[in-house]
């Protein structure tokens, strides 16, 4: 391995490390830790081509997740919001841009180019925003949301114009070979999408092996990048056509939580890579131009998001808030950029300087998000807009009947995992009491059964925090984990906890020794089913020789007691719990414990119940009066051959 190239990702990675240590204690925004963070190691690393090769990878899975995420199901949704507010907001802001730059001078092609540089916003910070701030199920997310998913998109087109605004001119003589590679892209998405994505997916699903599964998409997206690349096409749009073609599919919620590790981390080195392109001595010399024209960028996207705003017939305050999320420069842009390079649409200072621009619109926008309430009410004070405020609210709400999709969102409701026997004794249960549910199972057979069925469900791992966003997680009141993978149970808790600290959870567990781990995990209620098993048994028992009802109850109530306390002191400490079973035997007439022989079966008797107590046992020669019940565990053949024995005795 270059010892050369490990030392200097490593120096890369502490640094990073430190400096975002830094900002989380002054709880300043990660990005511009970054941003800053390329910055210091500027001064250090002169060459930076390996650290840019890298991060190049966190756009191509930008992209493939922007792809996978392109469902035709969300996009109904937001459609309107996403292709009227999008086409508008991306239209205008090109367009002011454009017009400014024409103005002072800039050629026409290069004006254009740089409105297509600043109409771009940061999906990455806009995205964390809406997620921290709780926005993304309001209709300032929605229209955020839709306005973003069409820049994404108009991202592929520019990158497609980008040669033609640098002169680049169409060779008819390569008309054939451009057709060639249309139809070959044609072929690989139909071939893709219709037959072998699905297929594969779904046989590597089957195996449940998650090794496989996730190298099997990481195939998808780095080889359907390629082949689009050696097309000619560019590996950017590669990316999203593989995200596109497993967006359709059971499978996407689980890819997405795969690769957005991935993704996270190539795109901090992605950031940092662009903070290594910033000359800072550049930037101190050009400190006043810079600042002020940052400024005039952020009002430019605020005006023209804000007009976008008032077109569609928002609410001041909704608008205010769309437009100081979206008044960024995206990190598509700098993508953009680099290609302009190429193409002679920008200069070597111009692009020093866009870059310094673009990184201090980004640092603004999570600092102006806080002051959403106090520009709104400054706006409403004015005479237009508050002769308007009104009538925006009436539109508004007459336009909500347009969108019908958007209040059939899930609110309020139980999230189930796992759709065994008891998952789908609960959906039906709900079913039947109108709770509004959705389930979520790991075995593709299932899932594809069920939705037959029309139980609402998805494919994929409930410890995913992508499958739990896809599930409501954050609106839900209830999860309910019955999963027989009794391996990711604290995982899917801690998981829905963090994202949804209210949401109310109960676990189902196979073992005792778990309740403890899962309590503290954030489970609010813990059912073992080696103890209920048991006291169910214990209450056929009871009913079966017409025991008081209520004196049962006392006893159940004490079993139950305390998180189980009492019965999980003497099993705590055991060892080999996963192959031990609990079971019980009536004693007949007054004997001893020892002469039940539990040592010669290898069993271990935990608890005597006489009447309604429950009573600890000291010794072998424990005392056993008529009707006691003696509570005893062991592995299951061996409980098996006691019983054997003793029915023979």
């Amino acid at each position: 391995m270059d010892l050369q190239l490990l030392e200097m990702i490593s120096i890369v990675l502490i640094t990073a490390v430190i400096v975002l240590l830094i900002f989380n204690k002054l709880k300043l925004p990660s990005m511009i830790g970054l941003f800053l963070t390329g910055i210091i190691l500027g001064f250090f690393i002169k060459s930076t081509t390996a650290i840019s090769a890298i991060s190049e990878l966190g756009v191509i899975f930008l992209l493939f997740i922007i792809g996978l995420e392109f469902s035709a199901e969300k996009f109904s949704a937001i459609k309107h919001y996403a292709l009227i507010g999008g086409l508008l907001q991306v239209v205008l802001t090109t367009l002011i841009v454009a017009l400014i730059a024409f103005a002072v001078g800039v050629p026409i092609n290069q004006a254009i180019f740089m409105g297509f540089l600043v109409c771009f916003s940061s999906t990455a910070i806009v995205m964390k925003i809406m997620q921290k701030k709780g926005l993304n199920h309001t209709l300032k997310g929605k229209v955020t949301l839709g306005i973003l998913i069409f820049q994404d998109l108009a991202v592929i087109v520019v990158l497609l114009l980008t040669p033609i605004l640098g002169g680049m001119t169409i060779d008819l003589s390569s008309l054939p070979s451009l057709l060639i590679s249309v139809v070959g892209l044609i072929i690989v998405i139909a071939v893709g999408g219709i037959w072998a994505v699905p297929k594969a997916l779904e046989e590597a699903a089957s195996t449940k092996n998650r090794d496989l599964f996730m190298l099997l998409i990481l195939f998808i997206c780095l080889g359907t990048t390629y082949i689009t690349t050696r097309l000619g096409i560019g590996p950017e749009l590669g990316a999203f056509i593989a995200g596109l073609l497993i967006s359709n599919t059971e499978y996407s919620h689980q890819t997405l939580g795969y690769i957005q590790p991935f993704q996270d981390v190539f795109m901090s080195l992605f950031l940092i890579s662009i903070g290594l392109m910033i000359n800072v001595e550049y930037f101190l010399y050009n400190i006043v131009i810079i600042l002020l024209l940052a400024a005039c960028i952020i009002l430019i996207k605020f005006i023209a998001t804000f007009i976008t705003g008032r077109i569609l017939h928002l609410k001041i305050p909704d608008i205010v808030g769309i437009s100081i999320l979206l008044s960024q420069i995206g990190e598509f842009s700098f993508v953009l950029a680099t290609e302009g390079m190429k193409y002679g649409l920008l200069t070597a200072d111009m692009f020093t300087g866009f870059l310094t621009i673009s990184i201090i619109t980004m640092s603004a926008t999570p600092f102006f998000k806080d002051h959403i309430d106090k520009i709104s009410e400054i706006l409403e004070k004015l005479p237009y807009f508050k002769d308007h405020t009104h009538d925006g609210e009436i539109n508004f709400t007459n336009r909500r009947s347009e969108y019908p999709e958007l209040e059939s969102e899930l609110n309020n409701h139980v999230i189930i995992v796992g759709l065994g026997l008891t998952g789908k004794n609960i959906a039906f249960s709900c079913e039947h009491m109108n709770v509004p549910y959705v389930c979520v199972d790991y075995d593709p057979i299932v899932v594809e059964r069920e939705k037959l069925s029309g139980v609402p469900v998805i494919y994929g791992d409930g410890f995913s925090e992508s499958v739990l966003k896809e599930l409501k997680v954050t609106s839900a009141n209830c999860l309910i984990v019955t999963t027989s993978n009794q391996d990711h149970l604290e995982a899917i808790v801690d998981a829905a906890k963090r994202l949804n600290p209210n949401i109310h959870v109960i676990v189902r567990t196979r073992y005792v020794k778990n309740v403890d781990k899962l309590y503290d995990a954030g489970a609010d209620e813990v059912i073992p089913e080696e103890f209920e098993t048991s006291i169910i048994m214990f209450r056929l028992v009871m009913d079966y020789y017409n025991k008081d009802m209520g004196e049962i109850n006392t006893v159940l109530q004490e079993l139950r007691g305390e998180r189980y306390q009492t019965l999980r002191k003497f099993t705590l400490a055991e060892p080999d719990m996963e192959n031990q079973i609990l079971e019980s035997v009536y004693v007949e007439d007054e004997k001893t414990l020892d002469d039940f022989d539990f040592d010669k079966y290898d069993l271990s008797a935990i608890s005597v119940i006489r009447d309604d107590d429950m009573m600890q046992i000291d010794g072998d020669n424990f005392y056993l009066e008529e009707d006691d019940m003696v509570l005893f565990r062991g592995n299951k053949d061996n409980v098996e051959e006691f019983f054997n024995q003793t029915d023979k005795m």
